[in-house]
């Protein structure tokens, strides 16, 4: 065996050691191991199985139908790049692959490739007379037209004496195959082959139909069932037979059935779930497929699997009766609030039943294995009948966004142990860090300090995850979607507890004036095959793309289908009873460019019957997923069709930070110091508009930082800022981190003094880093051989998949950063309390004027490094000033009559006029 990965470059040999493991996943119709063509002989010194590269990698796939691969390699290039030979490393079922991360090759978007024979089987010379070639010309795949898999693998299939590149093995020539197969409608199959083939055979639940008829030629087909009317009750077979006599059966998908007259007989508005009485239970689930579904009821929500010591499997099996619109349900007798239950689901796709919880649960037992039982009057903490959500104005909010353990998980937070991390944690009262003589509030004390007026939480639903072994988790994996998370209970085997102290901090929050925001994720499940979803509705809740593969515009495995009704009317029933039985101030929709529009204002109008005062906004991200044309998305270019809800403004966190995954060394207006950047998108952002896409503040968010991607201070770190030098011509000398505090505060001025709703990352306030430090102060790498940052802890964008400690809030940084602090309390009030930041669309037309400040010859200034605004309301005129650190020298503003109302540099008012500074922001009316 060949123990090692090897390239040969021109004056380079690079050897990595490489340990082998795992599945080659096919896709295809009811995909699965292709068989080894006849006469095929597969190396046997080469692995089979493959350890994983934790970066994006290609899979170059080689199959010939006869001789050794032994002699054969690969010669790659990127464009524009020396090419160098590569041989094959491992073996699978379809012949070898290559297998190399692409950053080899400098993380290419295409790659240009020859297959020959390897050099020392060829004689050592690259490309003699001796060494032959499978095809003549250079060949090229792109790789952005090509799918990553879950293990960051780009997948791509050749075939001896084929000049094709391909992205699925069985579209290859040299062994039957079916590609596709599913109903096109209810009467007729759709069949993709990869080869001619005689007329099939139709089964319907295993038994021969004789009435098919087939047309078509070549590789495509069309299969007219006659008489027969597909069910998507009933299961479906074709049996293919090629020419040669080798015959395949495939699975006949129904997901296109949905889409036929599918609503009309199955769509079903009435509700869902256990329906809790204290004399009888009703348990109704929608899933037309199935032939039985059984509920089971449980006296212990722990699986012995969890806990042999806590748990316990025994219970009751109730049999369910098939209703209009094949909703299932059963009533059972007796109080059985505390219970928990599941479904054990039977139809074609799981013969055997499946076990599954419901996916309107409303609580659960640990880890979210068993639904509860809930009866909510036993949920409300005390004076929770008064509790009313909050009636903020969308335009006077400035949202914080935070983590439930992010906010305690720091040895700064000092408060009850058993909290910290936890919903008690998030409202304890009276936590302090001491250091030295000076002693500050953290966490809750900390937040109301601060002075904010929404708290929007990272994911609190249910996830898939441990609840007991709790590790980091930003929470975007959804299981349970109307349970709440357990990790965050101090007892997550008791499907009441997480219930009851989510309302606690909820009623704490509202009694502060803060409303609570839920961050939610729609868009896909933490897992498609297998979740309730899929067991229940086989192919129903999610798209596919045209081969039948799942949509992943999510970058997730999987996309919901939001526009289906039954999806849609699970998201209006999930939200609805979030805001209402939680009393919640707003959602926060993640990739909310992948639902569709429709879904999303009917949405919205149902949950502002709960609460009229409800604010909504979401990403607004135009991602690629498999939607019937003509689908209106929920995204940023549809913002002005949005009804009553909002959307990030990217383009004004773009044009102040350039943030993103890809843009380490780029500057935006705060961060960029001697060369100018274009200021129009943050001009913009202060009228409450977003460019190329709505001119409404009560549509736009405006940032500068969010969970995603990197803190202020990191943004600006990695960009390549550095101190100032002694003698610049800048005037006033900044070390780095003093230049650091000074752009995170420049940059969250103009958040918070622009129209529309204004958003921050908890942390932002006190130079939050998610660097760590050694004792000298340097940054802990975490590195390759060749020195290459490998996570977070080294100056990354994301840090989901970091440790606590990188992610917390360090209080410590409020002693260190006091002046920072006191700006944020000042411009957070004045963000809430000045009525003309609060402007209607048309009334910021007649009384905003916004613009990159000139001289009065009428040139952009220093590249364009002061930008300015004049805000008229009521018998006054207010002039806000910003600066960037590209002013060259201090800049006089006329201040005569002026009213100081914040300078965030500390500096007064002295005379009739004012010098302006780098990174500075004034504000004052007249």
């Amino acid at each position: 065996m060949r123990p090692f990965l090897e390239v040969t470059m021109k004056n380079k040999t690079k050897t990595i050691a490489l340990t082998v493991a795992t599945t080659l996943m096919l896709a295809g119709c009811n995909g699965g191991s292709p068989v080894m063509p006849k006469g095929m002989k597969n190396d046997s010194d080469l692995p089979t199985e493959i350890k994983y590269l934790d970066e994006p990698s290609i899979q170059i796939h080689y199959q010939r139908t006869k001789g050794s691969y032994k002699e054969w390699a690969l010669w790659l290039w990127a464009e524009g790049k020396d090419g160098a030979e590569y041989t094959f490393n491992y073996a699978d079922d379809y012949g070898v692959v290559a297998y190399y991360p692409l950053s080899y090759f400098g993380n290419p978007t295409s790659l240009g490739f020859i297959v020959k024979t390897y050099s020392a089987a060829a004689g050592g010379d690259m490309w003699g007379e001796q060494v032959k070639k499978d095809g003549q010309k250079d060949r090229f795949m792109d790789i952005d037209m090509l799918k990553m898999d879950k293990n960051k693998v780009y997948h791509c299939y050749l075939a001896s004496g084929n000049s094709n590149v391909y992205t699925n093995p069985y579209r290859t020539s040299l062994m039957n195959a079916v590609v596709t197969c599913e109903f096109k409608n209810s009467q007729n199959i759709a069949v993709e082959t990869n080869n001619n083939i005689s007329k099939p055979s139709l089964y319907k639940n295993g038994v021969k139909v004789n009435d098919a008829k087939i047309t078509g030629s070549g590789t495509t087909w069309t299969i007219n069932t006659g008489s027969l009317k597909a069910d998507v009750k009933d299961s479906y077979q074709v049996k293919i037979n090629f020419s040669g006599g080798m015959s395949i059966m495939k699975d006949v998908s129904i997901r296109n059935l949905y889409d036929s007259d599918f609503d009309t007989n199955y769509n079903y508005s009435g509700e869902l779930g256990a329906l809790y009485t204290k004399e009888s239970t009703t348990f109704k689930v929608w899933s037309p497929v199935s032939s039985n579904i059984k509920v089971r009821i449980y006296n212990n929500g722990t699986p012995t699997s969890v806990s042999s010591t806590l748990g316990n499997d025994e219970y009751q099996e109730h049999e369910m009766t098939r209703g209009e619109k094949g909703v299932f349900s059963a009533t059972v007798n007796g109080d059985l609030q505390g219970k928990y239950y599941t479904y054990v689901v039977t139809n074609a796709y799981h013969k055997n039943g499946q076990e599954v919880v419901d996916p309107y649960a409303k609580s659960a037992g640990v880890n979210g294995l068993r639904g509860m039982i809930v009866d909510f009057s036993k949920t409300n903490p005390t004076g929770w009948d008064s509790v009313s959500p909050l009636t903020y104005d969308r335009k006077e909010l400035v949202v914080y966004e935070t983590h439930v353990a992010d906010t305690t998980s720091s040895s700064t937070w000092t408060g009850t142990e058993a909290n910290r991390k936890k919903f008690k944690g998030m409202w304890e009262s009276g936590t302090t860090y001491t250091e030295g003589t000076e002693t500050v509030t953290t966490g809750f004390d900390h937040i109301k300090e601060l002075g904010v007026n929404a708290v929007q939480i990272i994911p609190f639903f249910d996830q898939a995850n441990n609840e007991v072994n709790v590790s980091f988790n930003w929470g975007y994996n959804p299981l349970n979607y109307n349970v709440v998370e357990g990790a965050y209970s101090s007892d997550p085997y008791n499907g009441y507890t997480r219930i009851l102290e989510l309302k606690e901090l909820v009623q704490a929050y509202q009694k502060a004036g803060i409303s609570i925001i839920m961050d939610v994720v729609y868009n896909h499940v933490a897992g498609l095959t297998g979740s309730n979803f899929d067991v229940l509705m086989p192919f129903y809740y999610f798209r596919y793309t045209d081969t039948g593969g799942a949509s992943s515009g999510s970058g997730c495995g999987n996309d919901t289908a939001s526009e289906r009704y039954m999806y849609r009317k699970f998201m209006i029933d999930s939200a609805t009873f979030w805001a209402k039985e939680y009393k919640l101030g707003g959602f926060r929709f993640d990739l909310m460019g992948l639902h569709d529009l429709e879904t999303m204002n009917q949405l919205v109008a149902a949950v502002e019957v709960v609460n009229p005062h409800i604010v909504i906004y979401g990403e607004p991200w135009l991602m690629g997923t498999a939607v019937k044309p003509g689908t209106v998305m929920a995204t940023q270019g549809n913002a002005n069709r949005y009804v009553h809800f909002g959307q990030f403004n990217d383009q004004f966190r773009d044009g102040l930070v350039k943030s993103g995954m890809n843009k380490m060394r780029n500057k935006g207006w705060m961060n960029q110091e001697n060369y100018g950047v274009s200021a129009s998108e943050i001009v913009d952002g202060l009228y409450g508009k977003t460019t190329n896409a709505t001119s409404d503040p009560d549509k736009t968010v405006n940032y500068v930082s969010c969970h995603d991607n990197y803190t202020l201070h990191d943004r600006a770190l990695v960009s390549g800022v550095v101190g100032d030098v002694e003698g610049s011509t800048y005037g006033q000398v900044y070390n780095l981190e003093e230049k650091l505090a000074k752009m995170n505060v420049l940059a969250n001025s103009m958040t918070f003094t622009s129209q529309g709703t204004a958003f921050m990352l908890a942390g932002e306030e006190m130079l939050r880093t998610k660097v760590i430090y050694d004792e000298d102060g340097n940054t802990q790498k975490a590195v390759d051989e060749d020195g290459n940052v490998l996570d977070y802890d080294a100056v990354s964008s994301n840090s989901y998949e970091s440790s606590y400690k990188t992610n917390e809030i360090d209080y410590s940084l409020k002693i260190k950063h006091k002046d920072m602090i006191e700006n944020y309390k000042a411009l957070i009030n004045f963000k809430k309390t000045f009525a003309g930041l609060h402007y209607s669309q048309s009334e910021v037309s007649t009384n905003v004027t916004a613009r990159v400040y000139k001289n009065n010859e009428g040139e952009k200034l220093n590249h364009q490094s002061i930008i300015y605004q004049e805000i008229k309301h009521n018998d006054r005129t207010y002039y806000i000033y910003y600066a960037n650190g590209s002013l060259k020298a201090d800049y006089e503003i006329d201040v005569t009559g002026a009213t100081l109302v914040h300078d965030t540099l500390g500096k007064t008012f002295n005379g009739s006029t004012f010098k302006l500074d780098r990174f500075e922001t004034l504000i004052y009316y007249k």
